[in-house]
């Protein structure tokens, strides 16, 4: 032990990085992960020297371009040590197909990538998908209709200076959406949009600034549609501004035991365009353990979205809520203003939640768990005079709540759940789903 301690207290000098294994990587970006352990202090703990080579090792292989990244300590001369990374590059062409389906949705998807385009850990990336979307769950048996939806995108992606922990990224989009499972139109979004993120290595949370430009079309109105959705009709440019931020800590981000899921995001429409708006939203999680197998998790959400001028708020900017992974007990979007047969949205809502998790009996080493849960929300409208302490009275003096039990289970991607729900209190614009509810997910509040 004494001489493994002399070992790594032994004062060395970085002399030289070496990399074996490139082919494509571009000499720049070598130069910039080389750097952090050339500039080190003249001599300092063999310890230390390991330590930095293995930390840069780890930053090497975030960027993506790399199946792996091994780190040998070479010392030819008493005092001096080289430091080498071994790697192998990933393929630069990437492609693959899939399938997704949802409670209301099936889709086809494939994605070609090519990464480490010019050698800078740069990728370029193509999506399409293309699928059918119902106006009823597709686990159900009654006769239901449906509408085609596609959605395309290319997105350019770029380390900042070789940083993984700060990403530009910069896509084109267009995306065709049925709406007809709760309101009677169709959507296409158009757009251009850059993002730079950035992770926080102290807290461990991800930021976001970005600016999105998208030409937006209601179409296809039903010969029901209301007059909410018919002044909404046509064309309308957005050209906003957006943030958010997300600090994860929890353990399982799918069905989680323990830690903090905290989330918001913010929206500043008007720099051009026709709409203008401010929009905000933010959700925290909390999941605690409670021994024996047994957890629970609790949730907050609430938003609100404020125009600017006299305009009301266009109904495919505001928000929604119910559904199997929101508000359980209700149907998708089902909770909220409508207007005649159509879910037209909120201005403003609050919604949350608890759910206790149990372990099953002989399988409570599975990711499946008994599942208990109340959950309550409500969502408002703003009227033209937009008094905000009247509106905030409105929206919290009357919930729409559900309890019920079911499974969660846990696989490889996603969460399924299936619940039985029993709303306990509703309004009358609510869409209720008693009894039998599926839902599928990454995100459960």
């Amino acid at each position: 032990m004494a001489t493994d301690n002399n070992v790594y207290s032994r004062p060395v000098r970085i002399n030289s990085v070496r990399f074996e294994g490139i082919k494509n990587t571009s000499e720049q970006l070598l130069a910039v992960h080389s750097a952090p352990l050339l500039d080190t202090p003249s001599k300092m703990p063999f310890g230390h020297a390991a330590m930095l080579a293995h930390s840069q090792a780890d930053t090497l292989f975030r960027l993506g371009i790399f199946k792996h990244v091994d780190v040998e300590l070479d010392s030819q001369r008493v005092g001096d040590v080289d430091v080498v990374f071994k790697v192998a590059e990933v393929s630069r062409l990437y492609a693959k197909t899939g399938t997704e389906l949802g409670n209301n949705e099936g889709s086809m998807t494939a994605a070609v990538k090519i990464r480490n385009a010019f050698g800078n850990a740069e990728s370029f990336e193509a999506n399409v998908s293309y699928g059918v979307e119902t106006d009823a769950a597709l686990y159900e048996t009654k006769p239901f209709t449906s509408q085609l939806g596609s959605s395309f995108q290319f997105l350019f992606s770029k380390p900042w200076n070789g940083n993984p922990d700060k990403m530009l990224n910069v896509n084109a989009f267009k995306q065709n959406k049925s709406m007809s499972m709760y309101s009677s139109y169709s959507e296409q979004i158009s757009g251009l949009a850059a993002k730079f993120k950035v992770l926080d290595l102290y807290l461990g949370a991800t930021h976001e600034l970005g600016y999105e430009g998208s030409w937006r079309r209601l179409f296809d109105l039903g010969s029901t549609a209301s007059w909410t959705v018919r002044k909404d009709a046509g064309h309308s440019l957005k050209s906003a501004l957006t943030y958010s931020a997300i600090l994860d800590r929890r353990d399982d981000p799918i069905l989680p035991t323990r830690g903090i899921y905290l989330r918001s995001l913010l929206e500043g429409a008007g720099l051009g365009g026709d709409v203008r708006h401010l929009k905000g939203d933010a959700e925290g999680q909390l999941s605690l353990p409670l021994g024996g197998g047994f957890s629970i998790t609790t949730s907050l959400r609430s938003g609100i979205l404020w125009t600017l001028g006299l305009r009301q708020s266009r109904v495919n900017d505001r928000f929604h809520l119910g559904g199997p992974t929101s508000v359980r007990g209700f149907l998708q979007n089902g909770i909220g203003p409508k207007d005649g047969n159509d879910i037209v949205g909120g201005d403003m809502f609050a919604a949350a939640g608890i759910s206790l998790f149990a372990p099953l009996p002989y399988l409570a080493d599975k990711p499946i768990k008994f599942h208990f849960f109340a959950n309550a929300g409500n969502m408002i409208k703003l009227d033209d005079n937009r008094d905000i302490k009247a509106a905030s009275r409105t929206l919290l003096s009357s919930f729409s709540t559900a309890v019920g039990l079911g499974l969660a289970v846990r696989f490889s991607i996603l969460r399924l759940e299936i619940n039985y729900c029993l709303p306990v209190s509703v309004t009358r614009t609510d869409s209720v789903k008693p009894g039998l509810q599926f839902g599928v997910g990454l995100h459960f509040a």
